[in-house]
């Protein structure tokens, strides 16, 4: 049997909009789940997990994660945030990425991902893109079990967009 997949584009004019797209996202979030976030820098890649963790409900809020590779957030489900800017694939087997991802107990989050593409194949993919000003494009790869709460979220999407 084919895995289901899908995709979606977000456009958002605003940081408030992309704070509520990662509201969105929150809300369909379950144990396990991984997100791998990519585009340039500032595209919004710590905004968005900043705006998941506060809709998670955690009391401390992400930073950029560049400095420390991983950093831990409490709420709804844990946050493990990991910054792979500086990290090559060499490096996977010490950072211990592969012990967060799967983890029931929480969310995994993923900015520059590219060092570990060998240990994402389930993960959520989204691309942030700058689109002039405050505006973003955040495109959305996801497959199995979340390819229909994507559809889920794009459905509300559209809803706050009328």
């Amino acid at each position: 049997m084919a895995r289901s997949r899908a995709s979606s584009i977000f456009r958002t004019s605003s940081p408030a909009e992309t704070a509520r797209l990662a509201a969105l996202f929150a809300a369909e979030l379950r144990g396990g789940d991984a997100l791998f976030l990519e585009g340039p820098i500032g595209s919004g890649k710590t905004f968005f997990v900043r705006e998941l963790a506060v809709s998670l409900g955690a009391k401390t809020l992400p930073v950029s994660a560049s400095f420390n590779l991983m950093r831990a957030y409490r709420g709804r489900l844990k946050l493990y945030h990991f910054d792979l800017f500086r990290a090559g694939e060499a490096d996977m087997e010490n950072i211990g990425l592969d012990e967060y991802l799967g983890r029931e107990d929480g969310v995994t989050a993923v900015e520059w991902p590219a060092a570990a593409e060998d240990l994402g194949a389930d993960a959520v993919r989204l691309e942030l893109g700058l689109a002039g000003g405050d505006r973003r494009t955040v495109r959305v790869r996801a497959g199995g079990d979340f390819a229909e709460r994507l559809e889920r979220i794009a459905g509300k999407w559209r809803k706050t967009l009328s």
